[in-house]
């Protein structure tokens, strides 16, 4: 023990020889590099302060030149001249003269004056002659100011004033704007009034308190521009004799104007240097005669511990009994570790029980996970049912989050999530509980809550601007909404499962009816999504069922008054619902997937029906509206190649209908239109002229006929008849080479302007409505327009 003793002994000592000696190593550098450096930096913060006292009276004086011009702006004489004059009045003008004399800028030190009428025309403008003390005209360059001035913003409050720099041949002028109004200030204003005054040296002296001789300005220019950092103040030119610093005012229009420049000694630095120098002899002193009394100190107090200690552990470790405690000596450091040693085993006892807490929380925001949350939820609806009060359960979605990690990365991504959960966390009460499901959404349970309060609305709000905030991200500022979905206990279900259901349903419909809003989960909102999910499984076997009808609406030749057309029209009769219009039930399909099943139905369809037209002697053709879906999948030419081989018709039987939006998909629609237009098949683009249509894809697809939409055709009524947007539609695709149908005619005038006009083809309620197949005969159908 006594070897082992002597060891630690030495090693003590030259541990402290050593910390001794890189302890005066380190405080040599931290006097002449750190302190000195704070000394600079105090310097700077005075040289800083000064800077802002002469801010402030370049401000004041700013001030007293606006208070000074607010004497004359309520004048009214003033008032008078502004509101009467048309043009600008000379100096030595008598009326002009009553106003403004030599006395009028001498006493308030205006350098110029100026007044515009409302029309923002210059009406008085002088220029004071502080040597001659005389008032003369103004110079070109002044009236340009004062044209530049009339283009400000009016001033908000009639009592106050804009002021600030401008810069005329560089040379800077403190300048201030008002409204002229009369003195009781109930008329309207009837102009401006201007003032101002050179910022030469005097004034520089008057601005820095008698500092001039280190004080000058300067204008802004474009290099130095790039070198003004955010907050418009810098420090530069440090050297050992002095420093300066340089702030960036705005001129009167908000514009960089003019570079204030403030220098002094370092006398701060100087007086610390020579401190140091006397302190660092005795620091030394000091550090020799510290390590002599440390290691008297530790052979005493510290190794005669230690030893006992030692001695002290042992008995307990020799015993291996966990129950033996060490019996504590004192009340320094050592009975610590003798008390840390006592409490081991409860230590570890709730490290484990800690253990298990964390594996309860979300890793990434330390949230309650989904283990955590339901067990709160089922507490919580004990509880509630017990007292009888309602529970609020919020299910939230962030909004395109997927995004940030796709484009920015999953840093980005898991700061976003980390915020959010701080966000949710200060917005909620202390009795709520703020959840992570997983991925990008959250819960919050609201206790003693009513969908119906003030006080549940407002709450709502809070989380929402929470959420909507923007997201300052690694030096990005990033913008995200959330999609929230609301239930109540026990209005919306009883257990924990059935209110998640729920919420999460009424944010999966905030997301269809286009994200970032609140909806309450209700039967009608459940009623509405299964009726959504039961169309888009009977659609799948639709076609098969033979549930779809194909119906055409004759289209007629404006010319020849003869059926040779007809558009086919896809119909639905749902076994649960019965018939449902194709605007819920197109849509539908195209996001299921179904539609290419139905189209395949549909195009079948359609040529069967063609060729009993023919074989009854009418060579009709039809127009088959064509999904962007269809036409990016491969092999619709070979599917309509077959049909058309199948029923012995031609190509030209089928004119394939598309809308705008398909124009802006991309390059694979436009080679697929290519290739079908190549086959022989035509092209119609329906609802032209409420889209995304342009001219240059115009020429850019392969369009043979357009449709011109029924929002136009609305628009003829015998009370109004304006046919100009429709004529030059048509117009411009005649001379584009492209045919016109116009659809939507129910009245007689529509159907005789729409032929004057030119359009090729007509069609609407007023011709025909869409009829089964059945109806497609000559008597009937085609033989009705022989008289028109």
């Amino acid at each position: 023990m006594k070897e082992s003793t002597m060891k630690l002994r030495k090693k003590i000592i030259i541990f402290v020889t050593l910390i001794a000696i890189f302890g005066l190593g380190v405080t040599y550098l931290l006097l002449h590099f750190i302190l000195l450096n704070r000394f600079e930096h105090l310097d700077e913060a005075a040289l800083y302060n000064k800077l802002k006292t002469v801010l402030y009276s370049y401000e004041e004086d700013l001030q007293t030149i606006s208070s000074h011009l607010l004497n004359y702006s309520t004048d009214e004489e003033v008032y008078q001249l502004a509101d009467t004059a048309t043009q600008l009045i000379q100096v030595e003008d008598p009326s002009a003269t009553a106003i403004f004399d030599s006395s009028t800028y001498k006493n308030n030190h205006f350098d110029v004056l100026g007044l515009l009428n409302k029309s923002g025309q210059p009406v008085y403008a002088g220029l004071y002659d502080s040597l001659a003390r005389t008032v003369t005209a103004p110079t070109p360059e002044l009236l340009a100011l004062y044209s530049r001035i009339k283009s400000l913003p009016p001033v908000p409050d009639q009592r106050n004033a804009r002021s600030g720099v401008v810069l005329l041949k560089d040379r800077p002028m403190l300048i201030t704007v008002t409204s002229i109004v009369d003195t009781a200030r109930n008329k309207p204003a009837s102009g401006t009034a201007i003032a101002g005054r050179w910022l030469d040296r005097q004034e520089l002296t008057r601005i820095g308190q008698g500092t001039a001789l280190g004080l000058w300005i300067e204008p802004v220019s474009p290099a130095l521009l790039n070198l003004i950092p955010d907050d418009g103040s810098w420090s530069t030119s440090v050297t050992r004799e002095g420093m300066s610093v340089q702030t960036m005012v705005n001129d009167l229009f908000g514009e960089p104007g003019i570079v204030i420049t403030l220098e002094q000694p370092r006398q701060i630095y100087e007086s610390g240097l020579a401190s140091i120098i006397r302190y660092r002899l005795f620091y030394f002193v000091s550090i020799l005669l510290m390590c002599i009394f440390t290691l008297i100190f530790v052979n005493r107090y510290i190794l005669g511990r230690i030893s006992t200690l030692v001695r002290s552990i042992r008995s307990v470790g020799s015993s291996q009994d966990l129950s033996i405690r060490i019996n504590s000596s004192g009340t320094d450091e050592f009975s610590d570790v003798e008390h840390e040693f006592n409490r081991m085993l409860a230590s570890l006892e709730h490290a484990q029980k800690k253990l298990g807490q964390q594996a309860l929380l979300d890793p990434l925001t330390q949230l309650p996970n989904r283990s955590l949350f339901f067990a709160r939820l089922n507490e919580v609806i004990t509880s509630a049912r017990a007292s009888r009060e309602q529970i609020g359960l919020l299910f939230i979605d962030l909004d395109h989050f997927e995004t940030v990690n796709d484009t920015l990365g999953h840093d980005f991504g898991d700061a976003m999530l980390q915020e959010t959960a701080r966000r949710l966390q200060q917005t909620v009460g202390p009795h709520d509980v703020v959840s992570r499901l997983g991925g990008d959404e959250f819960t919050i349970l609201l206790s003693g809550v009513s969908a119906d309060t003030e006080h549940f609305a407002a709450e709502l709000t809070r989380i929402q601007e929470a959420l909507a905030a923007p997201h300052p991200i690694h030096g990005h500022l990033l913008y995200n909404t959330a999609s929230i979905g609301v239930s109540f206990y026990p209005q919306n279900g009883e257990d924990a499962n059935a209110l998640v259901k729920q919420a999460d349903l009424a944010m999966l419909q905030v997301k269809e009816n286009g994200r970032n809003n609140v909806m309450l989960y209700s039967e009608e909102l459940e009623e509405s999504v299964r009726r959504k999910k039961v169309l888009v499984q009977q659609l799948l076997s639709a076609a098969s069922n033979e549930e779809f009808e194909v119906y055409y609406q004759p289209i007629l030749s404006s010319h020849t008054l003869q059926v040779s057309k007809v558009e086919a029209l896809l119909r639905w009769t749902s076994p649960t619902y019965g018939r449902i219009p194709p605007s819920e039930f197109i849509p539908l399909a195209e996001t299921s997937g179904s539609i290419l099943g139905i189209g395949r139905w549909a195009l079948r369809q359609v040529c069967s029906d063609l060729r009993h037209f023919r074989a009854e002697g009418l060579a009709l053709s039809a127009a088959v509206n064509i999904s962007a879906i269809q036409l990016m999948q491969p092999g619709l030419l070979e599917t309509l190649q077959e049909l058309l081989h199948e029923f012995d018709l031609p190509p030209a039987s089928l004119e394939l209908e598309i809308t705008e939006s398909i124009l802006v998909s991309g390059d694979t629609i436009a080679q697929s239109l290519q290739a079908l237009r190549s086959a022989g098949f035509r092209i119609l683009l329906d609802d032209f002229g409420t889209g995304f249509t342009s001219l240059s894809y115009l020429q850019r697809f392969p369009v043979d006929i357009i449709k011109i939409d029924r929002s136009f055709i609305a628009e003829i009524t015998p009370e109004h008849q304006d046919e100009r947007v429709i004529h030059a539609i048509i117009e411009l695709a005649h001379n584009l080479g492209l045919q016109v149908v116009s659809e939507g005619i129910e009245l007689q005038e529509q159907f005789d302007i729409l032929r004057r006009l030119g359009s090729d083809e007509l069609q609407g309620y007023f011709i025909s409505r869409p009829v089964p197949s059945s109806e497609i005969n000559e008597d009937k159908i085609i033989g009705k327009f022989k008289g028109i």
